[in-house]
């Protein structure tokens, strides 16, 4: 990060993600997309999930390939004037597939979307450099 001051410690990845989906459900609103992939854990998934419930927004999906990957061309074609958050997994936990993050994050940023990456997997198993990925939440 650019300081200290842009680093915040939790405990652990599900209340980091709780975090940021409970500011960002402020100014959500009626028909606000956000994406997240097939791949998540259910941490990356409920807080969207009652986001929807909770203030109307919409949950878009990107698909995961037979060979464990992201689907990027449905990707960017899920992207759209309307999307506030793209919310994806560094490192599957299940699956091992290592995302192209920072390839995701350019994508939502040109949209106009922020961008948050659980990095619960990935900080274990890779040295994230969250300045090189652009992410707005790590």
């Amino acid at each position: 990060a650019e300081s200290p001051e842009q680093v915040v410690w939790t405990k652990g990845g599900t209340e980091a993600i709780n975090l940021v989906a409970n500011g960002l459900g402020l100014s959500i609103e009626l028909g606000d997309e956000i994406i997240v992939s097939e791949m998540e854990h259910h941490s990356n998934i409920v807080p969207w999930h009652l986001l929807r419930e909770r203030r109307g927004a919409v949950i878009k999906w990107i698909p995961v390939k037979d060979d464990g990957s992201l689907d990027m061309a449905a990707y960017a074609d899920l992207l759209g004037p309307r999307t506030r958050m793209v919310a994806v997994t560094h490192m599957s936990n299940v699956l091992g597939t290592i995302n192209p993050v920072a390839e995701i994050t350019r994508l939502a940023h040109a949209a106009g979307s922020q961008v948050l990456i659980d990095g619960c997997q990935g900080a274990v198993h890779a040295t994230p450099d969250v300045k090189a990925i652009g992410c707005d939440f790590y």
